[in-house]
């Protein structure tokens, strides 16, 4: 272990956090994980045989590599500080020249509002963007869906991706003018033919939207340069290699790494937009070292079930976003194998009740996903256990198991509700997850709703909930609670219980 060749070197990385050690530790200094330390395998070449990379060219004096800074058009150097005012167009109107170079009009993309929420407006030129999420939830679909509609706005101007227009070209570009070049759907799953077929199931066939099967990302920044395209989507990144990586394997750590610092460098120098679509582990993470998320500008989650029942919903969510907010989250509706953001979650929501009358087991609670409130259906059963140990099961769906345990012990301990013979199920209809921080805030919901199963008294339709229950007994106030009100009187609440 640790031992190099000639031509290649012996490292060890962590698949938790991306750090590299010469010699194999049982735990990561830096993250202090235990057993995440694995053997690869690295070219290593001299300085002198070394080719120049994309955005690694070295400066005329020989002493060091040239950032990629220097490739900007109008930048004052990598070593020159600028000033904000340069980079920022002034309110008097002015048309400094620098100024011009470094507008960053976002692109907004038609009929997806939900998306340019969650980006913050919009794409932002020269971003690298990461979007991850479960086998079958629609990750691909949505991308070429961007790429349509993205591609719908292709202009043909001249300069690379969204950069400046000719001198002599006074058209300006901007979100409803157009883009400047093609969209490409890079894939290195499928080929161009099998994408097309996917497409025009989707009614995709805009034809500035050009398919590449390619998996080799320096042979990829060469025609990037070449062609100059508006926008890149990468489907997916676990299948690029790069001559970084040396000779690890599509989807190793070194290679996921490599490629996509190469794919920052060229982002970055030619201020085109880039899609990443990214497999995850079973824990739900990106696979790869989690330096990938530190290098990206923006990291999304498409949540979601891949099966084809109920409302059969997907929320779309930032992690990270360094161009907005990462508390935005966008709703989407499978139907007929296509993604349609969903404008009005409440609405579809409360459409799908099976009764609009009162209701045992049923009962409203209004949540806030990201900065949006929207109501909710909770549903409760509670029914007399058949296990032979006498404590009964505890089934749940949409909020954590640890805050039904919660819920029930302050029942028995502060109310006299007692329900440890009872078979208690829960389900928050619609498959909506409200297992994070926000899943507190439909604690009385879920309350009323038990309740009203055990006891069989119906909860009225006209009343929604909203509060965290509190270790007591006691309701406890809750976060955006006058956005959570106008949400429910907007939906036609006549009573919403709340904490004082």
């Amino acid at each position: 272990m640790g031992t190099s060749g000639s031509s290649t070197a012996r490292i060890h990385i962590c698949g938790n956090c991306g750090s590299e050690f010469v010699k194999w530790m049982g735990r990561c200094p830096t993250c202090r994980e235990w057993n995440t330390l694995q053997e690869h395998a690295v070219r290593r070449e001299p300085a002198s045989a070394s080719r120049p990379v994309f955005g690694t060219n070295i400066s005329s004096s020989g002493a060091r590599p040239a950032s990629w800074l220097d490739g900007i058009p109008g930048s004052l150097g990598s070593n020159a500080p600028v000033r904000i005012t340069d980079l920022v167009s002034s309110d008097d109107g002015s048309t400094n020249t620098l100024s011009r170079l470094h507008s960053s009009q976002r692109v907004t993309i038609p009929n997806d509002d939900e998306l340019n929420v969650v980006l913050g407006g919009g794409i932002m030129p020269g971003s690298l963007n990461l979007i991850g999420g479960d086998p079958g939830v629609g990750k691909s679909t949505l991308m070429l869906q961007i790429a349509g509609a993205v591609a719908s706005l292709a202009i043909p101007t001249p300069g690379i991706g969204m950069g400046l227009p000719d001198s002599n070209n006074t058209r300006t570009k901007s979100s409803t003018d157009g883009t400047g070049g093609p969209v490409w759907y890079v894939s290195g799953e499928e080929n161009p033919d099998q994408i097309a077929s996917r497409a025009s199931r989707l009614g995709i066939l805009q034809s500035e939207l050009w398919l590449l099967g390619e998996t080799h990302v320096d042979t990829l920044c060469q025609q990037v340069v070449v062609h100059a395209p508006a926008l890149i989507v990468i489907d997916s990144i676990q299948t690029m290699v790069c001559d970084s990586g040396g000779s690890s394997s599509a989807g190793g750590i070194t290679q996921v790494r490599e490629c996509v610092a190469l794919l920052l460098r060229l982002a970055k120098s030619t201020r085109i937009p880039i899609f990443l679509v990214g497999h995850v582990t079973k824990n739900g993470d990106v696979a790869g070292p989690r330096t990938v998320e530190h290098m990206v500008d923006c990291v999304l989650y498409l949540e979601g079930s891949a099966h084809n029942d109920g409302l059969n919903l997907r929320m779309l969510r930032a992690s990270k976003n360094r161009f907005g907010s990462s508390d935005e989250v966008g709703v989407y509706e499978m139907t007929a194998g296509r993604l349609l953001p969903v404008s009005d979650p409440s609405s579809l929501f409360l459409a799908h009740r099976v009764t609009q009358e009162d209701a045992e087991g049923c009962a409203i609670a209004i949540a806030l996903e990201g900065m949006r409130a929207m109501t909710v259906e909770v549903q409760a059963l509670a029914t007399p256990s058949g296990s032979t140990t006498g404590y009964g099961r505890r089934t749940v769906e949409g909020i954590a198991m640890s805050r039904l345990n919660l819920l029930i012990g302050v029942l028995q301990k502060r109310c006299g509700v007692f329900m440890f013979k009872q078979d208690v199920y829960i389900n928050v209809a619609g498959r909506i997850r409200l297992d994070r921080g926000e899943g507190n805030a439909v604690d009385l919901g879920v309350a009323v709703a038990l309740v009203s199963s055990l006891a069989t008294i119906a909860v009225r339709s006209d009343t929604a909930f909203v509060g965290e229950v509190g270790l007591l007994g006691e309701l406890r106030s809750v976060a955006a609670l006058p956005k959570r009100l106008a949400e429910a009187r907007r939906m036609g609440f006549s009573r919403v219980i709340t904490p004082r």
